[in-house]
Formats: structure tokens, C-alpha cells, sequence
């Protein structure tokens, strides 16, 4: 299934929580693992290394820390932000359509 990531934003930072910003996501990264990072195709290649070094789940926004920001209806660039708590939106499922590959399925039942 294919979502609409900036609708899908949008609704994260309206229902959910989230925390913007390169430091404040280093910072969150550092303290808790149970959050998700969305990177900007700009971001800085030292916050991009340590971010992805903790581990966490991150979604790679395809657009500039400029679209972000404004995918965000924020009047500033934002080349990092952590998705605390998804809220009512459904960004969460751009890791399930990452993970759905062509395969064999397997039978529910067998039988014999």
C-alpha cells in the first residue's frame, strides 16, 4: 500500500508526537529506542551516520530539509524529526509496503 508520506506527516504532527530538530532527535535517540526517525535527503552526513548507527527505525524522506518543513506546515527548514507517538496517522506502514516482497506464498492449512 502506497501513503501519501507528506499527508501522512502532516497528521503525525496534528494527532501525534513528535520532536523536530537534528540535536533533539540525537538526544532522543541517545535516551530512547522507541521512536522512529525521519531524515531529510539533505541532512547532515554526521547527524545521518549516528542516527543510523543507534538503530532505530528511519524513514527517508525523499525531498529537501525545505519540503520537509513545509510537508510539516512548519515555516522552517527541518532536516530531522522523531515520531514519538504516530497519533491517528498511518506513516507507520511505510516500513510494512518496505518490507512486502514478491514471494511464493505459503498454504495456510496443509493438508494430507
Amino acid at each position: 500500500m502506497e501513503i501519501d508520506l507528506n499527508k501522512a506527516l502532516r497528521k503525525t504532527i496534528r494527532s501525534g508526537k513528535v520532536l523536530i530538530g537534528s540535536n533533539t532527535c540525537l538526544g532522543a535517540v541517545k535516551n530512547n529506542n522507541d521512536l522512529t526517525v525521519v531524515l531529510a535527503a539533505n541532512c547532515p552526513s554526521h547527524i545521518r551516520s549516528q542516527i543510523h548507527d543507534s538503530g532505530v527505525p528511519i524513514i527517508e524522506y525523499p525531498g529537501m530539509s525545505v519540503d520537509l518543513g513545509t510537508a510539516c506546515g512548519k515555516p522552517f527548514t527541518i532536516a530531522a524529526m522523531a515520531i514519538i507517538d504516530p497519533g491517528d496517522s498511518n506513516i507507520m506502514t511505510v516500513f510494512d509496503s518496505e518490507e512486502e516482497t514478491p514471494s511464493e506464498e505459503a498454504p495456510d492449512e496443509l493438508e494430507g
